[in-house]
């Protein structure tokens, strides 16, 4: 995934752009729009540099969100990507250990200090990353057109027969192939048997897409899926 331009103002606005070389209040040299790499006392770019360095930096904070796959939405994955921006790799994958992604989005909060002060900036930008991460996304695009037009029942936990294995292949073909059950990484199957698995997985689904994440499959859900 790609950060969209609702994660990129978030960056812009709490990042701020400085064109020569400061300390920033986390005792870092800084430059540009909050980059730190290799920054030096005095130095001074300009915009096009600056830009450049928020791509690289941008790039770097997508690549560590996309590696964590937990099947974030689009907006979910932009207050990461801003989240990482600002504090690193290291925290996201603190953030994120353990943690469903409901849990997620109610810790962001939490790391709103530098040097153990907390900060106002860091209080506003957790909680517009907050906001930003538990907005449903606005529509809910079908993945492939309709498969057919027969009317799907709704399934949940415990169901069985051709519906469910319907669900899970549609799952299984847009790579919603695995979870964790008390830490051990189960593989989902297209057996028409709706247990657990295919029910933490419908879950990650409905979160992916935006929608009410209950662990039923209705015809929302069904629709999401191209049905």
């Amino acid at each position: 995934m790609k950060v969209s331009e609702k994660g990129l103002a978030i960056i812009k606005k709490y990042e701020g752009c400085r064109l020569t070389a400061y300390v920033c209040p986390a005792g870092k040299l800084t430059i540009g729009y909050g980059h730190t790499k290799g920054v030096k006392k005095g130095q001074k770019i300009t915009q096009s540099q600056a830009d450049a360095y928020l791509r690289e930096d941008v790039a770097s904070a997508e690549k560590a969100v996309n590696a964590i796959k937990k099947g974030f939405n689009q907006n979910q994955f932009d207050a990461l990507v801003s989240f990482t921006y600002n504090c690193g790799a290291g925290n996201l994958k603190t953030l994120c250990k353990g943690r469903s992604v409901e849990q997620i989005g109610d810790k962001i909060v939490l790391y709103n200090k530098a040097n153990g002060k907390k900060l106002n900036g860091l209080v506003r930008r957790r909680e517009e990353e907050q906001g930003l991460y538990k907005t449903p996304c606005a529509t809910v695009q079908p993945v492939q057109a309709a498969r057919d037009n027969t009317e799907l029942p709704t399934i949940r936990r415990g169901s069985k027969g051709e519906a469910v294995r319907k669900l899970q292949q549609a799952l299984l073909a847009q790579k919603f192939k695995s979870c964790e059950i008390n830490g051990k990484k189960k593989y989902l199957a297209a057996d028409g048997d709706f247990g657990a698995i295919t029910e933490k997985i419908l879950r990650r689904w409905q979160s992916y897409k935006g929608l009410k994440v209950d662990g039923v499959c209705g015809p929302k859900t069904w629709a999401s899926l191209g049905y």
